[in-house]
């Protein structure tokens, strides 16, 4: 059974912007996993100039803020004779500089955060291994206070508060069937998306996995833009956006 567990503080976050919002001269880091194409225009059909890897910094040549376009980023599924819709992102194309060109980026996969490290796996029938979040968080921001409340058997908490040095709370109750959540300031949809895609594997399971055939399937509803919810086996998990505070929030818990 997998948990997913943050917290992000917004009152104590930088004066960091979401990706939605960045302008000239603003650095941004690839998130697609299978890298993202570098156009001649700001169009899904522009001409193709060349591919830029997972994890690579681009510089940012233009405003942006409009959500005109939409990709599939996880396609549609059924599972125990129910289908569920594919997971689509929106955004706009911004205008960077790579290698000595200069072209347009669908920015749905672009994020002003550094990415997680993965670890390509050794077989092409087993999924990708990105770091964990709180290793991530320490790696990039640093703690500047970690929260123990009471002790279980084998000296595990009955909850962990950890604070990073960017504002980012991960919060945990182990008490509370390991409930978990995390608000994600000055983010979009689409990165907090991102986010748990890799922490949960969700994309690879989807893409590799027959659910139909899977004992403990995937299940995904999108209620609204602002709230999508994704449960798999015991675990339920439920990512809420806050449009005007730019604010995202997942949390998790078990089911039964």
């Amino acid at each position: 059974m997998k948990y997913l567990s943050f917290l992000l503080l917004l009152a104590m976050s930088p004066a960091l912007k979401a990706i939605d919002y960045f302008q000239p001269g603003d650095t941004l880091y690839v998130w697609a996993a299978s890298g993202l194409v570098l156009r001649k225009t700001p169009s899904l059909d522009g001409a193709r100039l060349k591919s830029i890897p997972y994890g690579t910094q681009l510089l940012a040549l233009n405003y942006s803020g409009d959500k005109r376009t939409e990709v599939e980023a996880v396609p549609g599924f059924a599972a125990k004779g129910v289908k569920y819709p594919a997971v689509r992102l929106r955004g706009d194309f911004a205008r960077v500089a790579f290698g000595g060109d200069t072209g347009y980026v669908f920015n749905g996969y672009l994020s002003k955060l550094p990415p997680l490290l993965r670890f390509p796996a050794a077989q092409t029938d087993r999924p990708t291994v990105f770091e964990s979040f709180e290793a991530w968080g320490k790696r990039n921001f640093g703690v500047i206070a970690r929260i123990e409340r009471g002790k279980m058997e084998y000296g595990t908490p009955y909850s962990l508060k950890t604070v990073f040095g960017n504002g980012i709370i991960t919060d945990t109750w182990t008490e509370k069937d390991a409930e978990g959540r995390t608000i994600l300031p000055d983010i979009s949809m689409e990165e907090a998306f991102l986010i748990f895609n890799y922490m949960e594997q969700y994309e690879w399971e989807i893409r590799h996995i027959p659910q139909e055939e899977t004992e403990d399937p995937w299940s995904f509803n999108r209620a609204s833009d602002q709230e999508w919810g994704f449960s798999e086996g015991g675990s339920e998990y439920k990512i809420l956006y806050l449009q005007e505070e730019k604010l995202a929030v997942i949390t998790s818990h078990a089911i039964e």
